[in-house]
């Protein structure tokens, strides 16, 4: 059997779509599922022994990203192949690197997060500071509450009151609902005297003084002698550093898809242009060595997310975050030309919305255009059916999840909460009607009996489903696996269902649906194909040459913008 290039067959946890071409000898055209059952969870939790732990190189990681990486795309440019962490149906199973929950989450779920139910640390002050933190724009602590609970304190950039950690609390949530493993994050007030210190901070030298001095630089300060802080719970496990932009990790056998070739991954192009997710970068990822129920294994996570929203801006105050890379050879290179003269989108966008926000806006924002700060290979890649994956999970996010997680922000201002409530919900509606256009947006493939041989589709538009206007008119055919139309293309207006007769299907035991959306302007989308399979009453393949009241026909996969 002769198999579909781009797509493998992983034996263990990492099987998840397999697409093969007809019986060998048959010259065809058209790939063919092979049958098996829809994956929804993916085992790549086997045992494994404990990792080494890997370490980020901040000047090698900026050189590999904007020189390296840079010249080698321009040689050989990344190529948006198919996803391998997929199902038949296109969607990403649950893992140890995504979890499919938006479709069941309540508002009130958002406003907890990934804590869930768990308590918060301001329920058990005092709190003893065990060190202080390195790395990152600003200084904070780590310290255990006195239930002995760790976490991370995080204070806000100086200048720059409740932007980042508000951004932090209200990104980290909307991640979190959108499928992947983040930590718990929530902003905390506390006072002075609830901060301790511990005899091992004592000894590396930390002195009241300097807990004074970091507090009065960075932290906000509310009027009623509280300060305001975004804490983070340690997660259980041993970190061992982040994931890669690209291949796989060699001391992690459960680890057997290349990175770029991740639609969870991908995904974070249209996930992080609408929460502007800009500092991309792998330290702010984790891999954490985790155990449960017996077996060691890791546990992949996305973390730190007050650069998100407007919290980047707070810390450098350039409108051109989300519009460039931070050394943007492209931009830098287009206006030699032009002498510097021609104007950038971003010029002019100086001001921030709302004190309590920063910069970050929705009438300017533009998903097609947004750019993070490094060249991330996983962003790069991302094809059209990772951008649709990604709309489809965009859906089951509402305004009133998005209303309820912008709450974690805890703002002192309530006007902040509705503005930055306001433009959240208008950059959703953008980037989800960009992402579900990429291809032919069609759902509700499933096959319905009619009283013939053939068998009816009533499929649906995304975008009406999703609550937006649709102008998109469709085309549908089909066709047998030599690619051959057996129902030309019709035109059916602003309705994708089909009916597939019974002449189409005479002899058939295996066909193709193809639709093709237009926009107003004639511009058609990539094609969205369903493949069906005809089936006896009792589940048997079957291959007839004539009608029969018995028959079914099943959905055995689906494959977007000819993937």
């Amino acid at each position: 059997m002769k198999m579909l290039p781009g797509r493998i067959i992983l034996r263990g946890p990492a099987i998840l779509l397999v697409v093969a071409l007809s019986a060998a000898g048959c010259s065809t055209t058209m790939p063919r599922f092979v049958e098996g059952p829809v994956v929804w969870d993916v085992d790549d939790r086997a045992n494994i022994d404990p990792p080494s732990e890997t370490e980020f190189y901040r000047l090698q990681h900026h050189f590999v990203n904007f020189f390296d990486r840079r010249i080698r795309n321009g040689l050989d440019p990344l190529l948006a192949a198919p996803a391998l962490d997929v199902n038949r149906l296109g969607g990403v199973p649950t893992s140890s690197w995504y979890v499919n929950r938006s479709e069941d989450l309540r508002p009130e779920d958002l406003v907890r997060g990934a804590g869930g139910d768990l308590d918060s640390p301001e329920e058990h002050f005092p709190w003893t500071l065990t060190r202080v933190k390195v790395g990152g724009q600003n200084p904070g602590f780590l310290f255990r509450d006195s239930s002995g609970q760790r976490f991370l304190l995080k204070l806000d950039k100086p200048g720059t009151p409740t932007i980042a950690t508000a951004a932090g609390a209200v990104a980290n949530r909307l991640f979190w609902a959108l499928g992947y493993h983040v930590p718990d994050d929530r902003v905390v007030f506390f006072r002075r005297q609830d901060l301790l210190l511990s005899d091992a901070a004592i000894e590396r030298g930390i002195s009241g003084a300097a807990v004074d001095a970091i507090l009065e630089s960075h932290a906000t300060h509310l009027g009623d002698g509280r300060w305001r802080g975004l804490v983070s719970r340690f997660l259980g496990g041993r970190p061992v550093g982040g994931y890669s932009y690209r291949g796989t990790r060699s001391d992690d056998p459960n680890d057997r898809i290349p990175h770029e070739r991740r639609r969870s991954l991908r995904a974070l192009r249209v996930f992080g242009a609408w929460l502007n997710h800009v500092d991309t970068k792998i330290d702010n990822t984790l891999d954490l060595y985790t155990e449960r129920d017996g077996r060691h294994y890791l546990q992949h996570y996305l973390v730190d997310f007050d650069g998100c929203l407007g919290g980047y801006w707070a810390a450098r105050h350039e409108a051109r975050i989300g519009w460039a890379y931070d050394l943007d050879l492209g931009q830098f290179f287009s206006s030699i030309p032009k002498l510097g003269l021609d104007r950038r989108p971003y010029e002019g966008m100086n001001e921030a919305v709302h004190p309590e926000i920063g910069l970050f806006d929705a009438k300017n924002y533009d998903p097609a255009r947004w750019r993070s700060n490094y060249v991330n290979d996983q962003i790069l890649s991302a094809n059209p059916a990772d951008l649709y994956w990604a709309g489809q999970k965009l859906r089951w996010i509402t305004p009133l999840h998005i209303a309820a997680a912008v709450k974690a922000a805890r703002f002192e201002d309530p006007e902040a909460e509705r503005v930055l409530t306001d433009i959240l919900v208008e950059r959703w509606r953008k980037t989800l009607r960009w992402s579900l256009t990429q291809v032919s947006p069609v759902e509700g493939l499933d096959p319905v009996a009619t009283s013939g041989d053939g068998f009816r589709v009533d499929a649906v538009d995304a975008l009406t489903e999703a609550g937006l206007d649709s102008d998109l008119t469709y085309c549908v055919r089909v066709l047998d696996l030599r690619g051959r139309e057996r129902q030309k293309c019709h035109e059916d207006g602003f309705l994708p269902s089909v009916v597939v007769d019974s002449a189409t299907v005479e002899g058939q035991d295996y066909v193709v649906v193809e639709w093709i959306a237009s926009t107003p302007e004639g511009r058609r989308l990539p094609p969205t194909s369903a493949h069906y399979r005809r089936v006896g009453a009792d589940g048997s393949h079957r291959l007839r040459s004539s009608g029969g009241s018995d028959d079914q026909w099943v959905l055995l996969g689906v494959l977007r913008d000819g993937e």
